[in-house]
């Protein structure tokens, strides 16, 4: 039994519910100043899509190879103005209308184009099916096979096979869908599970945050004790360096009074040797002067 790729989608996303996906819009052809003068105003016709405007301009794209026109198409009409300051049409879609042959070229006094661009189409150049006859003038519409629909099979084989074709074609885009399912879940597992580290990151953020705010007055209160302590040192070293002068100049002067007591030993010693002999002549002379006296008797 075939299954759509609709059911496989509505099942998938039943068990795996997913955000509602906007469609991509079609983007718009890109404006260039090159015209080509033998297609502008020839009207483009898609099969499978109908009548889609006139030819107004397009650019080459490449991809892997091939080469692609994207073509913006448009409406182009062509007004006359008459002397009384009357605009008449006078050419809709690349046809003439009665003001053409009902008028004289003697009776306008200017011409006037209006451009107004309404589509886009994108196809490969071997799908403009008439592309060289239009350039010759020959046709005059631009027919475009872009589904390449009638490159379709005309046999029953040709359409087995073909129908074989598209059902592997359909197989294959089922899984790539699948696939792609899959990938987008897994990417948005990823992303939920680095929200849940990045609010993680902002509360460690955060706490780093006021732990350094914290540090920084604790480093500056360090800062103010640090400066008091040097302040306090310097003085200290002041005092320190005034009590070893003072020590200093103690020391100097107990040795100096050390040196003095030592010589007023000397000199007692000395003084009492000096005393000793002393008596000892004033005893001596004494007994001779006693002794002379008696003599003298």
């Amino acid at each position: 039994m075939y299954v759509r790729p609709e059911d496989i989608i509505a099942e998938i996303r039943k068990g795996f519910p997913t955000e509602k996906i906007t469609a991509l819009e079609r983007p718009e052809a890109p404006r260039i100043a090159a015209v080509n003068e033998n297609l502008y105003g020839v009207p483009v016709y898609v099969y499978g899509e109908g009548f889609r405007g006139q030819y107004l301009r397009h650019a080459y794209i490449d991809r892997m190879g091939v080469r692609y026109w994207a073509i913006e198409t448009g409406r182009v009409s062509v007004y006359g103005e008459l002397r009384d300051g009357r605009l008449v049409p006078l050419v809709v879609m690349g046809l003439p209308t009665l003001y053409v042959f009902e008028l004289k070229p003697k009776d306008f006094v200017n011409f006037v184009r209006e451009e107004v661009p309404v589509g886009y189409i994108e196809c490969q150049e071997r799908q403009m099916i008439n592309l060289d006859r239009v350039m010759r003038a020959e046709d005059p519409v631009l027919v475009i096979d872009k589904y390449d629909l009638l490159r379709m099979p005309t046999t029953p084989t040709e359409y087995l096979e073909r129908m074989k074709e598209l059902v592997s074609m359909v197989e294959s885009l089922q899984r790539a869908l699948w696939e792609s399912e899959k990938a987008v879940m897994d990417y948005r597992a990823n992303v939920n599970m680095l929200t849940a580290r990045i609010a993680k990151l902002q509360e460690l953020h955060v706490w780093f945050e006021e732990r350094t705010v914290k540090l920084a007055s604790e480093v500056t209160s360090i800062q103010s004790d640090l400066l008091r302590l040097r302040e306090e040192i310097k003085t200290r070293g002041v005092e320190t360096e005034a009590m070893e002068e003072t020590t200093r100049r103690l020391r100097d002067l107990v040795d100096r009074v050390s040196g003095l007591l030592t010589d007023l030993v000397a000199w007692g010693e000395e003084f009492r040797r000096a005393l000793g002999r002393g008596a000892e002549e004033v005893k001596r002379e004494g007994k001779e002067r006693a002794e002379a006296k008696e003599e003298k008797k």
